[in-house]
């Protein structure tokens, strides 16, 4: 099944029909009030995989340790509970995590499309009162400690490796093991589980097996370890379990963060596990359905506000308008050809210009007027640039150069066919015979001249840009000059 249909259907489970029987007891909303930097807010949960999302300080891993407390300890899991002292300790150094009128309601799905059955979790006597009401159900709370590498902990596998005794090794599931090199694109033989012992001290250290090589996770990076334990975790856990993930993107690349994605949309629905994570990651935010996707915001008076379905680029668009950090001028654009393009023009015509920009790629050329007006509205300078073949009009947007798209008109170009036969030996009408979209034609040249698709991008329009006078980019590049020296 496909990743769109994955998450269709994922959403259709998601329907108060039968959310109870494929998800349990799943928390459906949360109130929180006097934690933290939250004075009040409700959260209404719309999908079984919840990603928020907003600047640092706005209370996301805040709202993610509470979920982590709204549930008792499960008969078939061997981890214990999380309470709320756990995350909010008083301390001489934090006398005051809470506020004394603090307090959380949590919904709960019940059988058969029932009314919710709702808990408050509240202080009362220094003390945290109503947990006895609360479902069971095997929480896993994934911060980022769940794998440091062991040589930055001293750990004993380290430090007493030349002593270490190797004991019996647990094979990881068929499931958990292809899951975990699909994520990461490694070639793996085997994974296990191998129990060390040094003294009196035993554990349990990852192994992998690669082109015939064998290694522990001492010599794994952070971003392959992380996966590890956290794949075996969801193939592992009971069904219908909790996650809580923070930042699960940590150390991963684009890719390896857009098939994360995946799999956990997969995990969800096949395991009927519920995933609430924290993220500021574009990658996974475009592979979840809108529902899954809550934005945090905080108001002058410092408030804050939840707004569920935005897409990729809202989330993008708000980052970047609150993050007051975000120094010089953003260019919307459709995709990342089209970014390659827009940069090639003014590396020619304007590059002091180009210095000062910043650029979203908005992945649909309709929607690039809205994201301007968003921006915009933010209080940046903003612009849009369509591809050559759409006509949409506004004060701030241009469009590039041409009349059909621009993967046909740079590749379909003399100039950038020379270029691909003198430094690639390739034919580009033989490679793009066969291909229908424009747009996969950077990834079927790429594949033929084994590089990345945006060398090619990149390339193919400095070889057009490069065969033409500067001046058959003056409507653009004049645009671009007058509308983003204009401080609206």
């Amino acid at each position: 099944m496909g990743h769109e249909k994955n998450v269709k259907s994922l959403a259709g489970k998601y329907d108060t029909s039968n959310r109870y029987s494929n998800f349990g007891p799943i928390l459906q909303s949360i109130e929180i009030s006097g934690f933290r930097g939250i004075q009040h807010l409700e959260l209404d949960l719309k999908s079984p995989i919840t990603a928020i999302s907003g600047l640092n300080g706005t209370g996301k891993s805040t709202i993610a340790q509470l979920m982590s407390c709204g549930y008792k300890k499960a008969s078939t899991a061997a981890l214990s509970r999380y309470y709320v002292k756990d995350f909010f300790p008083i301390s001489a150094a934090d006398p005051e995590p809470f506020s004394t009128i603090a307090k959380v309601v949590f919904s709960y799905c019940v059988e058969r499309g029932a009314e919710a059955q709702k808990v408050t979790v509240s202080r009362k006597e220094s003390q945290w009162s109503g947990y006895k009401r609360q479902p069971e159900r095997a929480c896993y709370y994934v911060g980022f400690t769940q794998f440091i590498p062991k040589v930055e902990r001293r750990d004993f596998s380290v430090y007493g490796a030349h002593e270490l005794t190797l004991g019996v090794s647990t094979e990881l599931s068929e499931e958990a093991s292809e899951n975990i090199a699909k994520i990461l694109s490694l070639p793996y033989e085997n994974l296990d589980f191998t129990e060390v012992s040094h003294k009196d001290r035993t554990m349990q250290l990852a192994m992998a097996v690669r082109r015939g090589k064998r290694y522990s996770e001492n010599h794994m990076g952070f971003g392959e370890g992380r996966v590890v334990y956290m794949v075996t975790a969801m193939e592992s856990a009971p069904l219908q379990s909790l996650f809580v993930l923070e930042e699960p993107e940590t150390s991963l690349h684009g890719d390896a963060q857009r098939r994360l994605a995946r799999y956990l949309v997969d995990v969800c629905s096949r395991r009927g596990h519920q995933i609430v994570m924290t993220t500021h990651s574009s990658a996974i935010l475009s592979q979840l359905n809108r529902k899954s996707v809550i934005y945090l915001r905080r108001d002058r008076e410092g408030g804050l506000t939840a707004t569920t379905g935005l897409s990729t680029y809202q989330i993008d668009s708000y980052l970047q308008s609150e993050d007051r950090s975000s120094n010089g001028s953003t260019i919307c654009v459709e995709d990342q050809f089209a970014k390659c393009f827009a940069t090639e023009i003014l590396r020619i015509c304007n590059a002091d210009l180009l210095g000062g920009c910043n650029f979203i790629t908005i992945g649909g050329g309709q929607e690039i007027p809205k994201a301007v007006e968003l921006l915009r509205d933010a209080g940046l300078r903003a612009v849009g640039i369509t591809d050559g073949d759409m006509n949409l009009k506004g004060e701030y947007i241009s469009r590039l150069p041409g009349t059909i798209p621009p993967e046909r008109l740079v590749f379909g170009d003399p100039a950038v066919a020379s270029h691909f036969d003198e430094r690639y030996r390739l034919d580009l009408d033989e490679v793009l015979a066969s291909i229908d979209d424009h747009h996969d034609f950077s990834l079927a040249i790429a594949r033929h001249a084994s590089v990345e698709a945006n060398v090619i991008a990149t390339e193919s329009c400095m070889a057009y840009v490069a065969a033409r006078e500067p001046s058959e980019f003056d409507e653009l590049t004049n645009f671009l000059t007058k509308t983003l020296g204009d401080r609206r």
